[in-house]
């Protein structure tokens, strides 16, 4: 159903070592060969007390279809455990190329910083002054303190001697670096290398990112700039968010010659060490440190056309603790009516598998005819010991058929569940990995805002009594080049301390300028205290979005003294396309990497409204009432459930956002929470309604060994067998034997409940469809029986079609009462009466010349209908 992410998956074989670690499967194999013993015992008892019972198709019939559920459990647990390390791979690689997308527009960015420009000017021109060099200080300070995925911005001059760099302690990069010459000469927009630097004595993995700054007319090269990536960190981060603490997986990134840069647990997957690795598999099995690991690789996919550094992400876990994972913990959440339901659905299980409980049933009744007509011969022996211990055989026969079908449904329940908790574990790890792109990305934004209030040019011009057109022009032309670099952006606008439009970078928005501001962020805005505090706006319709819902994020510009505020930023989330394309980017997929039908995903916030949706009836700001327990998830929560919506069944997986670094932590004070919810189809509802249904019309199996009496010297042996829901029972020197249908042939222009003839021992007899004759709305079965009715003092042999064949059991005359008794004067049959078996087990008795009769009845009430 789920797409393996990144590349096309090649299915492994199954090996028998890898086999035995599945403890669920082996509990279950070892349960079928306790019972194949019992059935190797019971069929030479059998043979040799001559019951007549044949078992060897039924054991061959019971075995195949027992090997072929385990086959498939054994699939189905491989592929939970695979699609688990499947998802932890393929997010440990995206999330942190997604994060270094953001990298490569940073550095493009910030080596075009007019601070940056001036101060390289001046140290060619050697006039740097101690003024200079505390703007330059407090420019890294500021940067870093928005931008805290970095620990580490460090500036080169023309000639690749180091001028200034944030954090002093690395000394890596005190002296000329092999970088600065790379980004000199390199003509694309960012140099990326992955270097050791030390820092206060000890190693340090650093991502570096380097662009030669170059003067404005881009003739001259001045320097060299770096930012250094916070490798680790981030890959901490990853880790803690993808791994529990009593998870076994392991999580490890590996550079393009295979070696691991970064571990969740070092202890027993090092930094450095090379491992195996299969990007063409959706798994396979390595050795490392003598142990035994199942592993799944995962290339990049790749973030609008960067593709990362060619690392690979990697998901391990040790073959011993690979399967221990319980399904019943997921699946007890969910509501058991439902479940149950779409544990029938033929969307997502095969019709050979939906097949297997009837297939097992069918079987079972065989054996129930093969045991029935060894009680009826065995109730002719005049040996009462020899009879007493055969109808015990017989009954212990017809157990061990019930175990065997039991254990087989409950293996075929427990390969139905394991399927649904992957759907549901996969809902559950997209709307995870949902809200960690929706987090990461808005923490970008909210950096953004606060940094472009810092630029030079806004604070010196918005400094001014009153601006001038060649003032708002060049504030338009700052504008205009930051929207280009940063194209999740539908405008950025510059207001006075006033709230008046000054510039904006969408000339579509040009109406704007000159208008007063009058939303409530832009006080907030006012209010802010610190270069670090912003603001955003609710998502809602708004005018500089083309009244259509989005966030706003907004912070003060300051004077360049610092001592107020002088005007303000705001730049404008193109919500629309963003949001949509972060959750086509969580959508599930089939194996061809193509979104399953019918499936959807949501981004919903706290007040219940939607923000984005790739399904059309969930428009955004609608309210959403379709999970409403969604709306009690804490910030970090997560659900997963089955809802029903337009006729389907859906696993949903929800999960409230938690924030990204200090973003929306703590640390913040902005809070907003936002639920992410993917739907995934499991089937319509009517048509599951539909098979249970008709699945419900078939009856099957209906002995119950609790029902047996102990025999008596009065009591008398009875044939039960059951037509639609009514339990009946006849004596049992009237039966033969139960029969199959295959040459039962129809009469033209016979009653509806005459079934047609039937050749049995020589004769042929008719054969009578006892449910259609009494009006039973339920004679649906998939295998039917005929059982031989015989009184030769009567002269009478017929067959009867019966939905179930029942016990033998033996009835004294006190537990029976003639229909008689209870309606005295009344005309009935003699021939019926009613045995009270146990509690809610009535059993209605009859006679063979009664049967006869009601037949004989029926077709004279029918043929006088016809005449009349």
């Amino acid at each position: 159903m789920y797409r393996e992410r990144g590349n096309k998956m090649h299915p492994q074989p199954l090996t028998e070592d890898l086999a035995n670690h599945f403890k669920k499967v082996n509990d279950f194999r070892s349960h079928i060969y306790q019972l194949q013993h019992a059935w190797d015992s019971l069929a030479l008892m059998a043979q040799l007390s001559g019951t007549g019972s044949e078992m060897e198709e039924t054991r061959s019939a019971f075995n195949t279809i027992s090997n072929d559920v385990l086959r498939h459990l054994s699939q189905e647990t491989l592929h939970k455990t695979a699609a688990q390390l499947s998802s932890k791979a393929f997010e440990i690689i995206n999330l942190l190329v997604r994060n270094l997308f953001e990298r490569t527009a940073d550095i493009g960015f910030f080596a075009t910083d007019d601070d940056v420009r001036d101060y390289l000017e001046k140290q060619a021109a050697d006039i740097v002054e101690d003024a200079d060099q505390d703007r330059l200080a407090f420019r890294f300070q500021e940067y870093q303190k928005k931008y805290t995925v970095y620990d580490n911005i460090v500036l080169f001059d023309e000639e690749g001697q180091l001028l200034h760099q944030l954090d002093d302690t690395q000394t890596t990069l005190f002296h000329y670096h092999p970088i600065v010459a790379l980004a000199r000469q390199s003509t694309e927009p960012y140099v990326e290398r992955f270097y050791e630097t030390e820092i206060g004595g000890k190693l340090h993995k650093s991502l570096v990112y380097a662009h030669a700054v170059r003067s404005k007319d881009g003739q001259r090269t001045l320097g060299v700039l770096c930012l250094c990536f916070k490798f680790v960190n981030e890959l901490d981060t990853i880790f803690h968010n993808l791994i529990s603490h009593n998870d076994w997986t392991i999580g490890v990134l590996l550079d393009e010659e295979r070696h691991v840069i970064a571990s969740s647990d070092p202890y027993q997957i090092p930094l450095g060490v090379s491992l195996c690795v299969d990007t063409d598999t959706d798994w396979f099995i390595t050795r490392f440190s003598g142990r035994e690991y199942l592993c799944v690789t995962k290339q990049s996919e790749g973030y609008q056309g960067y593709l990362g550094p060619g690392w690979l992400g990697q998901a391990m876990i040790p073959i011993e603790h690979a399967f221990n994972q319980t399904i019943h913990d997921m699946v007890n959440t969910i509501n058991a009516d439902i479940l149950r339901k779409v544990m029938r659905s033929p969307l997502i299980f095969s019709e050979s598998l939906l097949n297997i409980p009837k297939q097992a049933a069918n079987i079972q009744s065989k054996l129930n005819q093969s045991v029935w007509n060894g009680n009826i011969r065995q109730s002719n022996d005049v040996n009462t010991q020899q009879k007493n211990f055969s109808k015990s055989l017989l009954s212990e026969i017809s157990h061990t058929g019930h175990k065997t079908q039991q254990i087989i449904e409950n293996m075929v329940s427990e390969l139905y569940q394991t399927v649904v908790s992957v759907m549901l574990e996969n809902s559950s790890f997209y709307a995870q990995l949902a809200v960690e792109i929706m987090d990461r990305n808005l923490y970008e934004r909210a950096n953004d805002v606060r940094w472009w209030a810092l630029t030079h040019v806004f604070r010196d011009l918005l400094a001014k009594t009153s601006l001038q057109a060649e003032d708002k022009s060049t504030m338009t032309e700052v504008l205009r080049y930051i929207n280009s670099l940063y194209t999740v952006y539908d405008n950025l606008i510059v207001f006075d301390r006033k709230g008046e439009v000054m510039a904006v970078s969408n000339h579509q928005y040009n109406h704007l300028l000159g208008t007063q501001l009058a939303d409530e962020w832009v006080g907030r805005t006012r209010s802010c205290a610190s270069t670090q505090d912003y603001v955003v706006s609710p998502f809602e319709p708004t005018p500089l979005y083309n009244d259509k819902h989005t966030y706003i994020y907004a912070a003060p510009i300051r004077h360049l003294d610092g001592s107020s505020i002088i005007g303000g930023i705001a730049i404008v989330f193109d919500s629309t396309p963003q949001f949509q394309a972060m959750l086509r980017d969580v959508i599930p997929r089939d194996k061809t990497d193509t979104p399953v039908n019918g499936s959807f995903t949501l981004f919903v916030n706290e007040q219940m409204n939607v923000i984005s949706s790739t399904h059309k009836d969930f428009a955004m700001g609608e309210l959403f009432e379709l999970m409403p327990a969604i709306s009690k998830l804490k910030e970090g929560e997560q659900l997963f459930d089955i809802a029903i919506y337009q006729n389907t069944y859906y696993a949903v997986g929800a999960r409230a956002a938690y924030g990204y670094r200090e973003f929306k932590s703590e640390q913040d004070s902005y809070r907003n929470k936002v639920v992410a919810l993917i739907f995934t189809p499991l089937g319509k509802v009517d048509e599951i309604n539909q098979r249970i249904h008709a699945e419900a019309q078939v009856i099957h199996n209906k002995f119950n060994p609790n029902l047996f009496a102990q025999s008596g010297q009065d009591c008398q042996e009875y044939a039960t067998f059951y037509v639609g829901d009514s339990w009946m029972g006849i004596e049992a020197r009237f039966v033969r034997e139960a029969i199959d249908e295959d040459q039962l042939r129809t009469l033209p222009e016979s009653a509806p409940f005459i079934a047609g003839m039937h050749a049995y021992r020589g004769e042929v007899i008719p054969v009578i469809d006892l449910a259609r004759m009494l009006g039973h709305p339920h004679y649906f079965t998939d295998y039917r029986q005929i059982i031989v009715i015989e009184d030769k003092a009567a002269s009478l042999r017929f067959g009867l079609f019966v939905s179930a064949l029942g016990e033998i059991p033996y009835l004294a005359p006190t537990q029976i009462q003639p229909m008689t008794t209870f309606f005295r004067g009344a005309s009935h049959n003699p021939g019926i009466a009613i045995a009270n078996i146990a509690q809610n087990s009535m059993l209605t008795l009859t006679t063979a010349q009664s049967l006869w009769d009601k037949v004989l009845s029926v077709r004279s009430q029918a043929a006088e209908q016809v005449y009349a």
